[in-house]
Parts: C-alpha cells; sequence; structure tokens
C-alpha cells in the first residue's frame, strides 16, 4: 500500500528495501525512539536444528553489538 502512495509505514530500519529503484525511503524518527526486544520461548523447549541455528546466530550478532 505504501508504495502504491496510499500512506506511510513506521518499520525498523533496512526492514524494507529502499535501495536501487524502490520508490520507498527510510526517515528516522526524531528524536530518536528506543526499543527492548525480548526473544521468549518455553522452558523446556526442544529445537529443531534449524532454530539451534537461528538461536545461536542472533547471540552471536548480539555479542557482536556489546563489543
Amino acid at each position: 500500500m505504501v508504495e502504491e502512495g496510499m500512506g506511510y509505514a513506521l518499520c525498523l530500519d533496512r526492514l524494507v528495501n529502499t535501495t536501487g529503484n524502490s520508490p520507498l525511503c527510510f526517515k528516522p524518527l526524531e528524536p530518536k525512539l528506543e526499543v527492548n526486544l525480548a526473544m521468549v520461548w518455553k522452558k523446556y523447549q526442544i529445537f529443531s536444528r534449524t532454530s539451534e541455528y537461528f538461536l545461536k546466530s542472533v547471540k552471536n550478532e548480539i555479542a557482536q553489538l556489546k563489543k
């Protein structure tokens, strides 16, 4: 709908493709908004290999951001 000029969208940076021929652009909000996110799962959840890989990747990315 946004691409068709029917409104605006609020989203996180780089969540929507705004490169190349995209008619969309990203404009940060001012003042900057801070958001706390969490990942939650059942206490004794058994993960698939794909889920384990995803969780490991997210943990690695968070560790890199904290450096």
